[in-house]
């Protein structure tokens, strides 16, 4: 476990660089993405359920539930305002996301959620955030949930609807991706919103619409590791010649010998010398695996964890490496393990993608308060998950506070050298604009460095700063000045 997070992102930016013209199975197609590694955000859009309507369906306040707590509520109240939907996507593009896993819970009309779930959902918040994606560089992939039944919908299982029959593949399944397809890709009104939806090449080098599927297990009779992988082209096959769209598939893959639903659950042993025969398996993309463990040491976890996705990893199917700041649930569901949120768990997981020297990430999830894991600031545990994330992201660790001006500024400070060995140079833009004090911030979301300038000092527009001390890696760096703060990256390489 000694290999440096510099490491990591050089080697990302090297495969990228040299396979620019080749496609990769697992990665970005949509132009201006071309072969990038996946970086994915889990998002409900929609507005927090605090009691006021928004949508359909009028929700009940169940923000009591909550095990975390906003600092800054503009990431939930998504469609209260446009400005809360540029802030929500601007610190997501500002920590390095480049895809939001976009929460989906069925057909439009249904937005009578659970009692727990945290947010209120519908067709309608789904709408707005493909148009408020339209200009940014950031893509959308459906997410397809299953999700409990209500007083006004039966709901939705997954494993009870899958595979089906080749005849009749998944016809619940079908009729969502069906829906989506209609309303995002043919739909002649709004010709901008296919560009939004993320394309993945397959194993055969060919464009696929992505769709995520989380609890992905059966509870269907006589279900064998061939019949459970051919679903999937089955599904895709059934799209295909229903609308000529061709999708494709990421899958949260249920583990075996754990507490997980499903009677019958993929291995890496057996059913994944199937599924990698499908060309419509992008990628395995699980959903904190480890929760259906029922422990709750974060080292028994990571443990755990690192031989699950090394099992994975091995049969060739392209892995997005799975990270979240933990897990605690214990109002809404009291027997549920609770780990995490803490800097070592943070900590264990960069250890391990560094290890692994894995490109794709996607971090569940950005608002899941009920869960109590979220990336946007808490008031328990302010921006350490945020920060964390922007350094292994490659973001620039935009102001996640919202203080002031929370995005990017044009004028960003310069930083040399970079990488650096022994001290850097921040250099502001604007001669005019006066240094107050800096900070550094490490891939765990400690704070490393502090720097307060005094006296005259204050007035200089270039500050040094000795890095002599800071280990190999990856470092957010808060510049504060008179006029804004500022945020950027810089490598430590000795």
């Amino acid at each position: 476990m000694k290999k440096y997070v510099a490491i990591h992102f050089a080697l990302l930016l090297l495969i990228n660089f040299c396979f620019a013209d080749d496609p990769i199975w697992g990665y970005l197609a949509n132009p201006g993405f071309e072969n990038q590694s996946i970086k994915s955000v889990y998002f409900f859009s929609g507005n927090w359920r605090n009691g006021v309507q928004f949508y359909d369906y009028n929700p009940s306040n169940n923000t009591g539930l909550y095990t975390l707590h906003p600092s800054d509520a503009r990431h939930l109240g998504w469609s209260e305002s446009v400005a809360n939907r540029e802030f929500a996507l601007h610190t997501m593009i500002d920590a390095g996301a480049n895809l939001i896993n976009m929460s989906y819970w069925g057909l439009p009309g249904t937005d009578n959620w659970a009692y727990w779930a945290p947010m209120q959902t519908s067709a309608d918040s789904h709408d707005e955030l493909f148009d408020a994606t339209l200009g940014k560089n950031i893509l959308i992939a459906p997410y397809i949930e299953s999700f409990a039944a209500t007083d006004d919908y039966e709901g939705f299982i997954f494993a009870d609807d899958f595979p089906g029959t080749a005849d009749e593949p998944s016809p619940v399944l079908i009729s969502f991706i069906e829906d989506l397809v209609d309303r995002y890709i043919i739909n002649p009104a709004n010709p901008q919103w296919p560009a939004k939806w993320a394309r993945v090449y397959d194993k055969n080098d060919q464009e696929r619409y992505l769709i995520s599927i989380i609890h992905v297990a059966s509870n269907q009779g006589s279900v064998t590791d061939q019949s459970f992988a051919e679903g999937f082209d089955h599904v895709a096959d059934a799209i295909y010649t229903g609308t000529g769209i061709r999708i494709g598939f990421a899958l949260d893959i249920l583990p075996p010998a754990s507490n997980a639903p499903g009677t019958f659950k993929a291995t890496a042993t057996g059913t994944a010398a199937y599924l990698s025969e499908q060309s419509s398996i992008i990628a395995i993309q699980c959903f904190i695996p480890e929760i259906w463990t029922g422990m709750d040491d974060e080292n028994d976890l990571i443990n755990w964890k690192n031989i699950y996705h090394t099992g994975w990893m091995s049969t060739g199917i392209p892995f997005i490496h799975d990270i979240s700041p933990g897990y605690d649930a214990h109002i809404v569901f009291p027997s549920s393990p609770e780990y995490g949120n803490n800097e070592l768990w943070r900590n264990l997981q960069t250890q391990s993608i560094t290890e692994f020297n894995n490109l794709a990430i996607t971090f569940n999830t950005w608002n899941g308060f009920t869960e109590g894991f979220a990336a946007m600031p808490t008031v328990q545990y302010g921006d350490d998950t945020y920060l964390w994330l922007c350094s292994l992201f490659g973001g620039t660790c935009g102001n996640s506070t919202g203080m002031n001006n929370p995005y990017v500024h044009e004028d960003m400070p310069v930083i040399l050298p970079n990488p650096a060995a022994h001290h850097i140079t921040i250099r502001m833009k604007d001669p005019n604009e006066k240094i107050i004090s800096v900070k550094v911030v490490n891939s765990n979301g400690t704070c490393v460095k502090e720097l307060t300038l005094r006296g005259d000092d204050i007035y200089s527009s270039t500050v040094q700063l000795n890095v002599e001390k800071l280990t190999n890696g990856v470092f957010c760096i808060f510049i504060f000045t008179d006029k804004h703060i500022h945020s950027n990256r810089f490598v430590v390489m000795k």
